[in-house]
């Protein structure tokens, strides 16, 4: 039997190839460390460039002075809706409208909750339909901003790396690492040699009280409160790299260490 012809209606549109920057995450919330976040690189088009190209393709009778002042009567009308605590459908994109954002806690004032305000969208179904049009181009990752390098007793130069001792000295390097902010510590969590994953329940943590040097690119500490036997070193911490406080803390883990007496 004869295959069907395409018809011209049934060709598709040619895909849109966008580049994607995936990253790991390092925060306390996250389950799994083989995670990781994407975003799309993405330009900014301006109504006023859309009005343009209209006018140059001769797509519209209308001068892009007249379509800019309708566009830009338009917003403001949309915008006062919003400010009168409307849902604005805007066209066949979707609909904005005002929402409450975070948690609230029980006894909370007026005041207090006008805090929370925010904005929240819903996309329409033809605007997820023009996602279908695009593709994945070129994929770029980037390394994660906290990171343990190496773990090292600073009394002993011959002591192997990831091998500490009771009552010593020990050194963590890496980047992204300076304690700080509202939830930030040392600790140390019992593992197997085999270990590769996340850390247990913050619960089994033990902390480790005295760090005397605390720097983005290292941590020194005495190794006390730990029977012999296998740990990971876990740093959290509520600093970016760059030393701002972050609304959510990091947590880093080092490789299996091993703590002799």
């Amino acid at each position: 039997m004869p295959r069907k012809k395409p018809s011209i209606l049934s060709i598709e549109e040619p895909k849109t190839k966008v580049d994607v920057t995936l990253k790991h995450s390092n925060l306390s919330s996250d389950k799994s460390e083989k995670v990781l976040y994407g975003s799309i690189n993405y330009k900014k088009v301006t109504v006023r460039q859309i009005l343009a190209e209209m006018e140059y393709n001769n797509s519209t009778n209308l001068s892009k002075e007249l379509m800019f002042y309708v566009a830009e009567e338009l917003s403001n009308r949309m915008m006062n809706k919003l400010r009168q605590g409307r849902a604005v459908e805007l066209l066949d994109f979707g609909t904005i409208y005002p929402t409450l954002k975070g948690k609230i806690k029980a006894g909370d004032t007026a005041s207090k909750i006008k805090e929370h305000l925010d904005i929240g969208f819903t996309p329409s179904k033809e605007a997820k339909a023009a996602l279908k049009n695009l593709v994945v181009g070129n994929i770029k990752q980037v390394r994660p901003q906290h990171a343990i390098y190496s773990v090292i007793d600073i009394m002993d130069e011959e002591q192997q790396e990831n091998t500490l001792k009771i009552g010593k000295i020990g050194r963590i390097t890496g980047k992204a690492l300076k304690l700080g902010g509202h939830e930030s510590g040392l600790y140390a969590a019992k593992a197997e040699k085999k270990w590769a994953g996340q850390p247990p329940n913050k619960e089994s943590w033990i902390r480790l009280e005295h760090v005397f040097t605390n720097l983005p690119s290292k941590l020194e500490f005495f190794v006390e409160g730990l029977n012999p036997g296998t740990y990971i070193l876990i740093v959290q911490t509520s600093l970016s790299a760059g030393g701002k406080v972050l609304k959510e803390s990091v947590i880093v883990t080092s490789d299996v260490v091993t703590v002799e007496e």
